[in-house]
């Protein structure tokens, strides 16, 4: 059971950190719209396409943002503590720092867990189904996304896409070919394409030609694929690695282990995801001891300046630890997990005399 002081401290991080949602929420939108303004008037996507499109990306935008957020959220609630001379009464009436640090923890692990658990079963399926709305809408009709795949619709042709592994690799393949009076002339089945220099090439095809009587099919382990198309059409049923869950990250990594393909990608987004949590925490410490360590005498207006630096350090050196384990095949486990080792340290250089007493 927590006692007064343990809820005011954790109203007053809960409520300090929701006011910073807000900010950077509304400083998201602006940015994430201005962005989308250079592909108003595609096909059918216009200005309020475009923002049902901001808004439904917000969740997954604020949850990758998160440990920059509770670390904001945390210094200017310990900073008014702070200023207001609260933290001050709060020990001289027998209120530890070691009590304060661990009642602000508390509050924060909840805190972070309710944010991991909306946006991770929230954020990423809202992202990619807006995602698949804009990429439909600047299409205007040629290629549109199903729940069984991608229709693609070229000149006389139909193309059936089952999955869009990758811009060089789609399993399950299917070509309807038309004449002018819409008759069916041939169908096409494929169940895997690739891209090879420049040309696409249909593997274990089976091609049918559909005559006035009859039809004839024909069995090809490798068949040129002869009808041009633009390949940027297959980015509507491409999944980004953001848009996926953890679940489907872990099932998508182990497929493509098992089809022998480059899963570097998917699997430090899946390490990085999962660690998330753990670095929003490791922010929080951050953030004690920022303003309660050897920091405590820096006014708000540094402190947050300091917090707004070192939340884009962490997020800088995670997409560089990300590109070593992509270029340079740096394990993905390890290179999600080094930046918040580096900030934990920082943490406890700063705070090494905080927590004696």
């Amino acid at each position: 059971m927590l006692s007064i002081l343990e809820r005011y401290l954790a109203r007053t991080v809960v409520a300090s950190t929701g006011v910073t949602a807000v900010v950077i929420v509304a400083v998201l939108f602006v940015m994430s719209l201005l962005g989308e303004f250079k592909n108003l008037g595609q096909g059918d996507y216009g200005l309020s396409a475009a923002i049902i499109y901001v808004l439904q990306r917000m969740p997954n935008e604020l949850y990758q943002f998160s440990p920059l957020l509770v670390l904001l959220g945390s210094i200017i609630g310990l900073s008014l503590l702070t200023s207001h001379r609260e933290l001050a009464v709060m020990r001289a009436s027998g209120f530890s720092m070691r009590h304060i640090i661990y009642s602000i923890f508390v509050a924060a692990f909840i805190l972070i867990m309710g944010i991991s658990v909306l946006g991770e079963f929230t954020g990423p399926n809202l992202s990619h189904h807006a995602a698949i709305q804009k990429e439909n809408l600047q299409n205007a009709g040629q290629a549109v996304v199903t729940s069984t795949g991608v229709w693609l619709h070229v000149d006389n042709n139909f193309v059936h896409v089952q999955h869009v592994v990758g811009k060089h690799l789609l399993e399950g393949v299917t070509r309807y070919r038309f004449d002018d009076d819409h008759r069916l002339l041939e169908a096409y089945y494929a169940k895997t394409m690739t891209r090879e220099h420049d040309q696409w090439v249909m593997h274990d095809a089976v091609k049918t030609i559909f005559l006035t009587n009859r039809t004839m099919s024909e069995s090809l382990s490798t068949l040129k694929w002869d009808l041009q198309f633009n390949s940027n059409l297959l980015g509507t049923g491409m999944v980004e690695p953001d848009e996926m869950t953890l679940t489907r990250l872990a099932s998508f990594v182990r497929y493509l282990e098992t089809n022998g393909l480059q899963a570097t990608q998917y699997q430090f987004e899946f390490w990085e995801r999962l660690f998330t949590p753990l670095a929003s925490l490791v922010m929080i410490f951050l953030a004690i001891s920022f303003v309660l360590g050897s920091s405590g005498q820096m006014p708000m207006g540094l402190r947050l300046m300091a917090g707004i630096v070192a939340g884009f350090a962490f997020f800088i050196l995670n997409a560089f630890f990300g590109q070593l384990s992509i270029v340079y095949q740096v394990p993905p486990l390890a290179a999600a997990i080094i930046p918040i080792i580096i900030f934990a340290a920082i943490g406890l250089f700063l705070a090494k005399n905080l927590l004696k007493t």
